[in-house]
């Protein structure tokens, strides 16, 4: 049998988009703002880049945020992969210093070239989830 995985971010745009439809009488209200930074949307080194991307996302500019790699990457936390609660300028800074760069987690060595950025929710580590979704195909 074969796999596919998918970037987080996409992963989190369907479960927003069809959960609600499939829940029967039980209410999901999930916020699905998220903003994914790849090489095609920005030119790291052209500031216009990332000011284009706040304009068309103004809750950008209105909350804290957190940013990390969105590639597939497992223990980012641990790696240093993960920025929590940074304001809009920050994260710009966080991605300058990684995108296009090389980086090393564990045995596995890549470009670092998507990102994803969402809202900072505080929470408690005992509060998070992860949900694996598989789907078999006869």
């Amino acid at each position: 049998m074969s796999a596919k995985a998918i970037r987080e971010y996409h992963g989190k745009k369907l479960v927003s988009k069809w959960l609600p439809s499939y829940s029967q009488s039980v209410k999901y209200d999930l916020e699905d703002r998220a903003l994914l930074i790849t090489p095609s949307s920005l030119r790291p080194e052209d500031p216009a880049s990332f000011d284009a991307l706040a304009a068309a996302n103004p809750w950008l500019l209105e909350t804290k945020l957190v940013v990390k790699p969105d590639q597939l990457i497992k223990r980012r936390g641990k790696a240093g992969l993960l920025a929590i609660n940074k304001t809009w300028p920050e994260v710009v800074e966080w991605v300058k210093e990684r995108m296009n760069k090389e980086c090393k987690v564990e045995i596995v060595s890549g470009i670092l070239d998507h990102f994803i950025v969402e809202p900072f929710v505080p929470h408690k580590q005992s509060d998070e989830y992860y949900i694996c979704i598989q789907v078999i195909h006869f």
